[in-house]
């Protein structure tokens, strides 16, 4: 298959992700809090990330361009997590979209920014992430009260449970990721020492 093709049918594919998801089914994924924050937002963010494939020339190397991108994704994961936010994203669609916008230039950005930043900011921003997702979905349990007014106490705890589970996953892939990294950095040195 020629690259211009499979080029075709990616562009293709993310558009039609993207318009299904902001339109056909917006209505679909904002009845319920799980729908709206475990899958419409994670879907954005993938089409993001596929786009970068386009863009496979644009490496962010500089730290202080990196360190900023990152900050960029941290804030707006933050912003789209607070109640008062998701609740605008159901009442106004065209807010909705908003996030959408802001979740797609996020899922760009990630594979463009973090493969390129030093190992121990890579390490330190997957555990900020993971220790918002833990926090938040903690705290969406723990609640009796109802922080968003667009759903249900249950939904609400149900997102909290997801977002417990997707964080102390990420926690524990970032532990792996880091005593790997520290052994391939032990078994380099190792390898100079012997050359030398």
């Amino acid at each position: 298959m020629s690259k211009p093709l499979v080029r075709f049918i990616l562009i293709s594919l993310v558009t039609v992700i993207v318009y299904v998801s902001s339109f056909p089914l917006n209505h679909w994924f904002s009845l319920t809090m799980p729908r709206h924050q475990i899958v419409q937002l994670p879907i954005m963010l993938f089409a993001g990330s596929m786009i970068s494939l386009f863009f496979t020339d644009i490496k962010v190397k500089t730290v202080s361009w990196g360190i900023s991108a990152l900050i960029f994704i941290m804030a707006s994961l933050i912003f789209w997590m607070i109640p008062r936010s998701i609740d605008l994203t159901i009442v106004y669609p065209w807010f909705n979209r908003i996030m959408h916008i802001n979740m797609i230039i996020v899922g760009f950005l990630i594979p463009t920014v973090l493969p390129y930043t030093l190992f121990e900011i890579r390490i330190a921003f997957l555990l900020m992430i993971s220790g918002m997702l833990i926090t938040v979905g903690a705290s969406l349990r723990t609640f009796t009260i109802l922080l968003c007014s667009s759903f249900t106490i249950d939904q609400q705890k149900e997102t909290g449970l997801y977002l417990l589970i997707i964080g102390i996953l990420l926690f524990i892939s970032t532990l792996i990721f880091f005593f790997n990294g520290l052994s391939r950095a032990k078994q380099k040195e190792q390898n100079e020492q012997a050359d030398t």
